[in-house]
């Protein structure tokens, strides 16, 4: 009787591992922040200085970046080790080189893999030491006439100008939000930590040159500034402060720069655009991937910033789930060179079963270099997603019902919720809102007339110098429809920011 108990116990074991399902990666889409940087001072609204590139990358964050990529590389790439978390990207042919598709030992090229960086110094330079950690350089492939002589696998970093940017720095041009912050800043609760906060600011302004503003607004760059003087040596000289005291002075750097993206205040006008471009990318590749095609991305990547990172998360508002109330990111910034990861699983039925495959999404991070890649649980998990994954992670079904009212599908309506319209994508799609309203006809019959109302919407533009070649394009493109028979359209107006305002806040919260 024990033996054929045990016959039956084995015959049913024998069924689960028959029937269970196989879940295997395809496609990652990566948020990853910059390494360390020179002295950043930036406003109390998130702005910065007009400084083209922004403050460097150090040699210090070189290395953090790189390392990081080195992580990912291992958990994404090297078979000898993605193999025991199931992580492994599939690349063409087994291969883990970039270039040249078709080429021995590649099996990425740039229909797999897509990099955007902010237009920052920063962020540029910690894309690509990422990528050299990611795909490292081959020795043995140079020769007298062909690759860089170190043998570097170069992956090209695609950007834009930041006044452009609402992908990555949307945080940096959004009215609406810095008209939020602004109101917070003379809330009850910012009341509260001004006041519980003072004596630790007035013993170091003791400390600091005597025209250092230790008000709450400002205390991001005076934390900056110690910490990187501090840990670095560049940068204006500060005061040693010892660890107990410097300790105090980051947890409430942390505070003020964790409360500013807290969902309430940032809704999805920060990540919004970013997690509607991982929903698309999500959705090409699971199409892609159900269709057998080989040409969709496996690797997007953002190199970016903690706000890019804490846009996103606020975007699916993870600080208002109690399951992920655990994750430190919600109270303490992502450390220099920190990795946020959506995975996208497949899970294929063994046979008898014959389905298509069913898809789940993943989110993990790693946060700073040294440290290993946990998951982030999501408000849409389920235990579909358990079995076929782990715990915490949504059915891609369940992931889009539940972002489709948090991700901004289109750029005029990150341009509505921000009441900004100067950035180039909002131009465009003003463009093609007016032309879509006139069913792309003036009423005379010939399809592009209205040149007198397309220079009313275009001297909406603020005439700065960047305004007066924008109008000098649109000029320019008049012409050319004029030649060409071309669609009309409008040219959308630049409103006014917030920076007067942010100068008075300065002033006011003195404190």
């Amino acid at each position: 009787m024990v033996a054929f108990g045990c016959i039956i116990h084995f015959l049913l074991l024998l069924l689960h591992l028959f029937l269970q399902t196989e879940a295997s990666l395809v496609a990652v889409y990566s948020i990853q922040r910059h390494g360390a940087r020179n002295v950043l001072r930036k406003g109390a609204l998130l702005t910065e200085d007009a400084l083209v590139g922004g403050p460097t990358l150090l040699p210090e964050g070189q290395r953090q970046t790189y390392t990081a990529g080195v992580s990912f590389q291992n958990r994404y790439l090297n078979s000898s080790t993605c193999t025991a978390t199931s992580t492994c990207l599939p690349g063409r042919r087994n291969g883990t080189k970039y270039g040249v598709l078709g080429q021995p030992g590649i099996g990425y090229g740039n229909f797999d893999v897509y990099v955007r960086s902010s237009a920052l110094d920063r962020s540029i330079l910690s894309g690509l030491c990422f990528f050299n950690g990611i795909f490292p350089p081959d020795p043995t492939a140079p020769t007298a006439s062909s690759f860089v002589p170190t043998g570097a696998q170069v992956v090209p970093i695609y950007t834009q100008s930041d006044d452009d940017d609402i992908l990555i720095r949307a945080y940096t041009k959004c009215d609406t939000y810095q008209a939020n912050l602004m109101k917070w800043f003379s809330s009850q609760e910012f009341a509260d930590k001004a006041a519980e906060s003072a004596p630790l600011r007035a013993q170091v302004q003791q400390m600091m040159p005597p025209d250092t503003n230790t008000s709450l607004t400002n205390w991001w760059n005076v934390y900056d500034s110690i910490n990187v003087y501090q840990t670095y040596g560049v940068g204006d000289p500060v005061p040693q402060f010892n660890r107990t005291l410097f300790q105090k002075i980051q947890d409430l750097a942390y505070w003020l720069e964790t409360a500013k993206m807290r969902s309430n205040l940032t809704g999805n006008m920060l990540g919004g655009v970013a997690l509607a471009d991982l929903v698309n990318y999500f959705q090409l590749a699971a199409t892609g991937a159900t269709n057998g095609t080989k040409f969709y991305y496996k690797l997007l990547s953002l190199s970016g910033h903690y706000n890019t990172q804490l846009g996103i998360l606020a975007a699916l508002e993870l600080d208002k789930w109690p399951g992920a109330s655990n994750f430190t990111w919600l109270t303490s910034l992502p450390k220099l060179a920190a990795v946020l990861v959506f995975e996208l699983h497949a899970a294929d039925d063994r046979p008898p079963v014959v389905t298509a495959p069913s898809y789940y999404v993943r989110l993990v991070y790693q946060d700073g270099p040294a440290a290993q890649y946990d998951t982030v649980p999501l408000p849409c998990a389920s235990a579909a997603g358990a079995a076929a994954v782990g715990p915490g992670v949504c059915t891609l079904g369940d992931f889009l019902s539940y972002t489709s009212a948090r991700a901004l599908n289109s750029s005029l309506a990150w341009c509505s919720a921000c009441s900004n319209f100067a950035p180039g994508a909002c131009a465009s799609a003003r463009l093609a809102a007016l032309r879509a309203a006139r069913g792309g006809d003036d009423g005379d019959g010939k399809n592009g007339g209205g040149d007198a109302e397309a220079w009313k919407v275009a001297v909406s533009v603020v005439v700065t110098f960047f305004g007066a070649v924008m109008l000098t394009a649109v000029a320019v493109w008049l012409w050319q429809r004029r030649r060409h028979g071309g669609q009309e359209g409008g040219f959308g107006g630049s409103l006014t920011n917030l920076q007067t305002a942010e100068m008075a806040e300065y002033q006011k919260h003195s404190i």
